[in-house]
Order: structure tokens, then C-alpha cells, then sequence
């Protein structure tokens, strides 16, 4: 049976399907009242066990059978709102995780980390999987507890766990567009004339879902991929969700410099505003910079082939639980 954290989130129910799909019996830790409706059309077919990351007690009770764990859980958070939240979650959380995989003898365990963990160096005009973290203003609070929890991953193999760890880029699909990355077909949705002057990296969730389901069943332990289907301006990518919604594009270009202006103004006049976008100094750091990063590793390994990113938008776009 396969344990899977998380697998209410948008990469945790679509690998939930993966592997019902592939016929295997699934077993999700959530916590009481978590919003499964990703889950509604399988949830017959899964067992659900109630818990947290964060208790131990429970978390080991959730293991009782379990011979393969696809860790997802986490929070993502931006900015200097929740930081102990997130990395109580986020590193705590994994280091549990991965510490009952061993107590129980688990045969294989998968971490959805992130592009983020990898950090962002300004001098690396190509990012792979080798390249090494370095402190960075580029680096959010999110990046860093990523990071942070991929040591105790590292630090569990060295002590026999067969691991390995997959870093998705931005993940796009049809998920609560309340939530994480999922947040800006809102935004635009509803109306962004702005738009940053960077690029960002995006894969779609059905790529990512494969990806950890190959990863789980491969003999392939104590590595780290990079998944990522595309790297896309800002400009292009809101502007292919807003044609995707029948909207008008983002029309109006923000630097960086000036986009820190407005959100101090901003800060003092609507933070409320700030806040359902999305908005914040790390955000608009980042989405100022242009980083790219090497997918060839998995594509290799695997023979795998990503979907076109255009696709994945128009798929979004249609599909995405509007709320």
C-alpha cells in the first residue's frame, strides 16, 4: 500500500489518480475536515486516515501497512506571513515523515520538493540538479524551508532510507483557485493590467503525477530531479491564461523598481488587496529575475516527454474550480 500526505492539494490528488489508475492500493493522511472534493470521484477506492504531519503518534499509526510514501504536504507561504508555520510544516513535518519511513522499514519514499530548494543563483545562467545552494535575496522564506527539508531527506538516506526527490517548477492545472500557484488564473480572471518583467518556469500537474509515480517504481534511489515542462515570460504567460478566459491581457509593463514602489503605497492604503493577490517583496523580487532550468535529467532517465505548456493553460483555463 501506498501512503500519500497532502493528496488533497493539487499534486497530491492528481498523483492520488495516478496511482489508483495504475491499480495500486492508496492510503491519504489528511487532516479532520480537509476539503477532499479532488478526491470525490476516487474516494471510494482510497482509504482515508486522519492525521498530521506534526503528530507523531498518529503519523505512525497512518504508516501500519504502508510499504511506498509520496510526501507532498506542505505549506506554501510568501513573504513574512506564517513563516513558523511553514517551516514547522515544511521541515518538522518531512523529518517525521521521513524518520517513520525508516523506523518502518519503507521500501521507497518520494519528496515533492520544489524548484525553489535548488535556490536561485545570479550567476548560473542554466540551473540543474548539481547546482549548489547559495544564500541569496533571491531565495524566499518557502525556497528555504524546502531546502531546509530536503537535508533531512538526504540525512534519511544516509541512514538506509531509499529516497529520492522530485522539483517541480511552478504546477499548473485545474485546482482551487484560491490556492498557491493556482492563485493567478484568478488574478487574471478578474482583471491584471500589470505584468512583471521576468520569466518563470511551469509543468503541468498530469507530467509531475507521472513523473512521481515512474520515480516510486524505478530502482533509482538517493537522487534529485528538476521537473519542468517550459520556462515562459510573465508577459506570455498571463497572457495566454487571460486569452484562455476570453479577457484582456496584461497591458501595462512593471519594473521592479517601480512595482516596489507601488506595493509600499499599496501596503499603507489596501493591504487586503496585497494579500488576495499575492503580493508581497519576495514575489515581486522574483518575478523581476529570469532563471531557467535544465529538465534533460528525467528526460533522460526516463524517456519522459513533457506536455506543451500552451495546452496546459487552455486545460486550466476550462477546467479550474472557479469558488
Amino acid at each position: 500500500m501506498i501512503l500519500i500526505t497532502g493528496a488533497n492539494g493539487l499534486i497530491g490528488s492528481f498523483i492520488a489518480h495516478k496511482c489508483v489508475l495504475e491499480g495500486q492500493s492508496v492510503r491519504i493522511l489528511t487532516r479532520k475536515n480537509a476539503d477532499l472534493s479532488s478526491l470525490s470521484d476516487i474516494i471510494d477506492k482510497i482509504e482515508v486516515f486522519e492525521g498530521d504531519i506534526l503528530d507523531i503518534p498518529l503519523l505512525e499509526k497512518a504508516y501500519e501497512g504502508i510499504e511506498e510514501v509520496i510526501h507532498c504536504a506542505a505549506v506554501v507561504s510568501f513573504g513574512d506571513v506564517g513563516i513558523d508555520t511553514l517551516f514547522k510544516v515544511n521541515v518538522e513535518g518531512t523529518k517525521n515523515v521521513v524518520n517513520i519511513a525508516l523506523k518502518k522499514n519503507c521500501k521507497k519514499l518520494i519528496y515533492l520538493s520544489s524548484i525553489a530548494a535548488i535556490g536561485r543563483d545570479p550567476k548560473v545562467n542554466l540551473t540543474d540538479e548539481n547546482t549548489l545552494w547559495v544564500e541569496s535575496d533571491l531565495n524566499s522564506q518557502y525556497a528555504k524551508s524546502k531546502y531546509a527539508a530536503e537535508l533531512e531527506v538526504w540525512r534519511a538516506t544516509e541512514e538506509g532510507l531509499n529516497a529520492a526527490i522530485l522539483n517541480p517548477s511552478v504546477v499548473l492545472g485545474p485546482g482551487d483557485w484560491n490556492k498557491s500557484s493556482t492563485k493567478i488564473f484568478k488574478n487574471i480572471y478578474e482583471g491584471m493590467a500589470f505584468y512583471p518583467t521576468g520569466t518563470t518556469n511551469l509543468v503541468d500537474v498530469r507530467d509531475v503525477a507521472e513523473a512521481a509515480w515512474l520515480l516510486l517504481k524505478s530502482n533509482i534511489s538517493h537522487e534529485r530531479y528538476i521537473i519542468s515542462g517550459d520556462n515562459m515570460s510573465y508577459f506570455n504567460f498571463f497572457t495566454q491564461i487571460a486569452l484562455g478566459f476570453d479577457k484582456k491581457p496584461p497591458f501595462i509593463k512593471l519594473s521592479k523598481n517601480i512595482a516596489l514602489i507601488l506595493y509600499y503605497i499599496l501596503k499603507i492604503i489596501v493591504p487586503f488587496y496585497l494579500q488576495r493577490r499575492f503580493v508581497n517583496k519576495e514575489t515581486i523580487t522574483i518575478s523581476a529575475a529570469d532563471f531557467r532550468y535544465n529538465n534533460q535529467k528525467f528526460k533522460s532517465a526516463f524517456g519522459f516527454q513533457y506536455r506543451p505548456i500552451q495546452e496546459t493553460i487552455n486545460w486550466a483555463c476550462h477546467t479550474i474550480e472557479r469558488k
